[in-house]
């Protein structure tokens, strides 16, 4: 199965490889590859093909899905005790983001995505953040994961090789979306404190539009969704939106010409916006990219022509602490344009947040419509 990720077209021909041959001077060696994927099999490990239908089988989604359709959240452990299934029964969410806190192994981990899709009513999409180097979630299974200037010494064919490992091993384990790849521009002085270290293919549109075309179409040959990340460009960011509100003094031409262009030519079927501040765009008031109509409607839709699934970056940062209160940010998010928001790790709050979406689609004041049906989209090219 293929994924559209260019208006519509379906492409996985490599694009031509940079020749940044100062980047592959100081490039490090691939990191370890010999636990990687070896063991596992799609036939074998991919419940959507392995699972017995049962008792526990659930029933497709009905089209007049709950809200919570419209939250991919996360929750802590190995397996489903009690609580988390009370919080997923409760919340009904659209999709679950496993994190390092939740795999094991390879057997435990398909036994958890198995039991999530079948004994949980919502039958929610299982993502992850699974990129290189250090944000490498199936450590436990796949061992180190090589640097990107690592892989960019191999060329570009060995990385849309490494995307279709990456697709592989998600495949094998039962999960079907990789919030993959990172397509800010590396535009942060040495030091700074951004989370994109080590995280970003190149200082130049042409250099992250190569690298990373080969990367997801590499990993979406194996029927894995990719995520394209963090709209509209966290790259100029002198701080860490886990932690701050950070401020992009991007003027509106930069991002046109350069931030915006791999959004152009690589559209997925989800976009990720981030929580960074735009005052070209947005004006003077510090409001995140994730609540803007300015920049998700405004600039990606409009502008840059996306038609997917419009996710936010979790809510649960600081940014977005820092910036209102949570049924605000909610209200805001979706009616800025967002189609799903992420709230990954504290129970309290994936319950307010949904209890705010309930009151917020009860009171008129956010309708979900268009939102379902590009969900549905997704979940069609998925085979859900």
């Amino acid at each position: 199965m293929q994924i559209p990720i260019a208006n519509g077209q379906y492409r996985c021909k490599l694009l031509r490889e940079p020749s940044d041959t100062s980047e592959q001077a100081e490039s490090r060696a691939c990191g370890p590859t010999s636990k990687q994927f070896g063991a596992l099999s799609i036939a074998e490990c991919d419940p959507r093909l392995s699972c017995v239908a049962g008792p526990a089988m659930v029933q497709p989604a009905a089209m007049n899905d709950p809200v919570g359709h419209h939250l991919f959240i996360g929750f802590r452990g190995t397996d489903l005790d009690t609580d988390s299934r009370r919080l997923l029964n409760t919340v009904q969410p659209g999709g679950i983001v496993l994190f390092a806190r939740n795999v094991d192994s390879a057997a435990q981990l398909r036994r958890l995505t198995a039991v999530l899709r079948t004994e949980i009513a919502s039958r929610p999409l299982i993502a992850i953040d699974q990129e290189h180097g250090r944000v490498n979630r199936l450590r436990p299974i796949v061992g180190e994961l090589p640097t990107i200037a690592g892989l960019k010494t191999g060329g570009i064919e060995r990385v849309a090789e490494f995307g279709r490992q990456v697709g592989q091993s998600l495949r094998a384990c039962g999960v079907e979306i990789n919030f993959a790849p990172v397509v800010d521009l590396e535009l942060f002085p040495p030091g700074t404190d951004n989370a994109l270290q080590e995280r970003c293919w190149g200082r130049t549109a042409d250099e992250v539009i190569a690298w990373t075309g080969a990367f997801l179409a590499g990993m979406q040959e194996t029927g894995v969704a990719g995520c394209l990340k963090h709209f509209p460009g966290l790259g100029g960011s002198h701080q860490d939106s886990h932690e701050h509100l950070p401020t992009i003094t991007r003027s509106r031409e930069q991002l046109l010409a350069e931030d915006l262009r791999p959004y152009t030519a690589l559209q997925a079927p989800l976009v990720m916006v981030g929580h960074g501040h735009y005052p070209a765009i947005d004006g003077d008031r510090p409001r995140p990219a994730s609540v803007s109509r300015a920049i998700i409607t405004g600039l990606l839709r409009a502008q840059v022509g996306f038609e997917g699934l419009v996710l936010t970056d979790d809510m649960e940062m600081g940014a977005i602490f820092q910036y209102a209160p949570l049924p605000e940010v909610v209200v805001e998010a979706f009616a800025a344009g967002a189609d799903v928001l992420l709230a990954c790790h504290l129970p309290e709050t994936i319950l307010a947040i949904h209890e705010a979406l309930v009151k917020a689609v009860e009171s008129g004041q956010v309708r979900l419509e268009p939102s379902r049906a590009r969900l549905a989209r997704v979940r069609q090219w998925l085979g859900r």
